[in-house]
C-alpha cells in the first residue's frame, strides 16, 4: 500500500480517537475501560509524565518558567483558546474562499451558496462574541438575595456551605469558579474557548454558539463535498489514464488519489476536518439539550455520578457485612451443637452432686435474712428515687425537643442519608420538559 494512503489513514484514526476519548472518556460506559484509561492518561498522566521528565532534564529557571506558563494557561483567565478558535475559523474560511468558491455557481452548485457561506461565518462569529462577553450570572452583594431564593437546597447535591472567597453562604446550584474566582449562579462549567463561565444567564448564548459552529462545519463539509464532485466532473477524473505501446491503461487508484489530493488543494482535507468536527459538536450540543430536559447542569451530572458510585460502594459494604453475619451464624450454630453435647454430660454429673448439696441448705437461711433487711432499707427510699426519676425524664424530654429544634434550623447544613438504590433519588429541580427549556431560554432577570 502507498505510504501516502497509510499516513492519511493514520491521521484520521488518530484524530478521531483523540476527539472521541476527550468527549466520551468520562462517560459511565467508557470510564472503567480502555477509553477511560486513555482519557486519564491524556488529561493527567501525560501531564505528570512531562512534568517529571522536564524536572529531571531542564534547569530550574526553565522549569519554573514552564510551570508558570502552564498555571496561566490552565488556571487563569486568558484568551489563548479564543485566538486559536478565531485562527481555525478564519483560516478555514480563507482556504474555502480561494479553493471552493470557483466551483460555486457552476453547473453542480448554486450561486446562492456564496451568500449562505458568508451568512454562516458571520452568524457564527456573532454568537462567539456574544457568548464571550455575556455575563453568566455572577453573584455579588447586590443580587445575592435574588440568587438565594432562586432554588431550594436538595441536601444531596447542595447544602448550606460558606464560600470562603466570597464570604457568603453559597446559593443552591451555584459554584465558585476557580478560574474566574467568582461565584456563578446555576453553574454549568467554565469554557476556555470563550474565556467565560457558562451559567444561569448565558447558557442559551453558549448553546447558540455551539450549534452555529456545528452547523458551520457541517455546511462547510457539504460545500466541500460538492466542490470535490465538481472538480472530478470537470476534470473527468474517471477517464484519466495513459497510453503505452498503443494500449490505453487507467491510472492506478493510489496515483489517482494523490492527483485528487494535490490538484484539489485544500478541498479534501478541509471537508474531512469540518465533517469530523461537526459530528462531535452536534453530539456536545445534543448532550446539553438532554441535560436541560432533565434540568441538570454539567457540574451536577458529575455530582450525580459520584452519588451513584457511593450507593454502589454502600451496597458492596452491606453485602460483605451480610456475608460475615452468615458465617458467624453458622459458627454459632456449630458451637451450640457442641455445647448441647457438653451439657448432657454435665447434667449427668450434676445429679451426683445434688446429693451433696442438700447438706448445705441449712446454711442458706442466714443469707436469706440478710437479703430481706436490704430490701426493707431500699423500699424506704423509693419515694425520693421516684421523684428524681421524673425530673430526669422531664430533662431528657426538654433536651430532645431542643435538639429537634436545632436540627430543624440547621437541617440544610447536613446532607440526607443516601437511599439503597439510585432510582429512589429525585431531582427536585426537574419541572418537566417545557418548564426546563423555558428556564434556560428565558431566565429570571437577576
Amino acid at each position: 500500500m502507498d505510504i501516502f494512503l497509510v499516513l492519511i489513514g493514520c491521521y484520521v484514526v488518530f484524530a478521531v480517537t483523540i476527539l472521541y476519548t476527550l468527549l466520551l472518556g468520562q462517560s459511565e460506559f467508557h470510564r472503567d475501560g480502555c477509553v477511560g484509561s486513555l482519557y486519564i492518561f491524556l488529561t493527567s498522566g501525560l501531564q505528570d509524565w512531562c512534568v517529571g521528565f522536564f524536572a529531571r532534564c531542564c534547569p530550574k529557571k526553565l522549569k519554573n518558567g514552564s510551570a508558570s506558563c502552564y498555571n496561566y494557561f490552565m488556571y487563569k483567565p486568558n484568551r489563548i483558546l479564543q485566538g486559536f478558535y478565531l485562527t481555525l475559523v478564519l483560516s478555514g474560511f480563507y482556504f474555502f474562499y480561494f479553493d471552493c468558491f470557483p466551483y460555486i455557481g457552476g453547473p453542480y452548485i448554486s450561486s446562492n451558496h456564496k451568500y449562505g457561506a458568508f451568512f454562516a461565518i458571520s452568524f457564527t462569529l456573532f454568537t462567539f462574541v456574544l457568548s464571550s462577553n455575556s455575563t453568566p450570572g455572577y453573584i455579588n452583594d447586590s443580587n445575592y438575595k435574588l440568587f438565594k431564593n432562586s432554588y431550594p437546597y436538595d441536601r444531596y447535591l447542595y447544602i448550606k456551605k460558606n464560600c470562603e472567597s466570597c464570604n457568603f453562604i453559597k446559593p443552591a446550584r451555584s459554584k465558585h469558579c476557580r478560574i474566574c474566582d467568582r461565584c456563578v449562579g446555576r453553574f454549568d462549567h467554565h469554557c476556555p474557548w470563550i474565556n467565560n463561565c457558562v451559567g444561569e444567564n448565558n447558557l442559551r448564548y453558549f448553546l447558540l454558539f455551539v450549534f452555529s459552529t456545528s452547523m458551520l462545519c457541517m455546511y462547510g463539509a457539504y460545500l466541500c463535498g460538492f466542490s470535490m464532485y465538481s472538480f472530478m466532473k470537470i476534470n473527468d477524473v474517471k477517464n484519466l489514464g495513459y497510453t503505452k505501446d498503443g494500449v490505453w491503461t487507467p491510472i492506478p487508484t493510489a496515483i489517482l488519489l494523490k492527483y485528487i489530493a494535490f490538484e484539489s488543494r485544500s478541498i479534501l482535507p478541509l471537508g474531512a476536518f469540518c465533517f469530523v468536527i461537526s459530528l462531535f459538536l452536534f453530539y456536545f450540543f445534543f448532550y446539553h439539550i438532554w441535560l436541560i430536559s432533565k434540568n441538570t447542569t454539567t457540574n451536577e451530572s458529575y455530582k450525580w455520578q459520584d452519588i451513584k458510585d457511593q450507593i454502589k460502594i454502600e451496597r458492596l459494604k452491606q453485602k460483605i457485612i451480610d456475608h460475615e453475619k452468615l458465617e458467624k451464624d453458622n459458627d454459632n450454630n456449630n458451637k451450640k451443637d457442641n455445647n448441647k453435647k457438653d451439657n448432657n454430660k454435665k447434667n449427668n454429673n450434676k445429679k451426683d452432686n445434688n446429693k451433696k448439696d442438700n447438706k448445705k441448705e441449712n446454711n442458706n437461711d442466714s443469707i436469706v435474712e440478710k437479703v430481706n433487711e436490704i430490701i426493707k432499707n431500699e423500699i424506704g427510699d423509693s419515694d425520693e428515687e421516684g421523684t428524681n426519676l421524673n425530673k430526669l425524664k422531664k430533662r431528657n424530654k426538654r433536651q430532645q425537643l431542643s435538639s429537634k429544634e436545632s436540627k430543624d434550623k440547621d437541617e440544610f447544613y447536613t446532607t440526607l442519608p443516601l437511599p439503597k438504590t439510585f432510582k429512589e433519588l429525585k431531582n427536585i429541580y426537574n419541572k418537566g420538559l417545557i418548564s426546563n427549556l423555558l428556564e434556560v431560554l428565558l431566565p429570571k432577570k437577576v
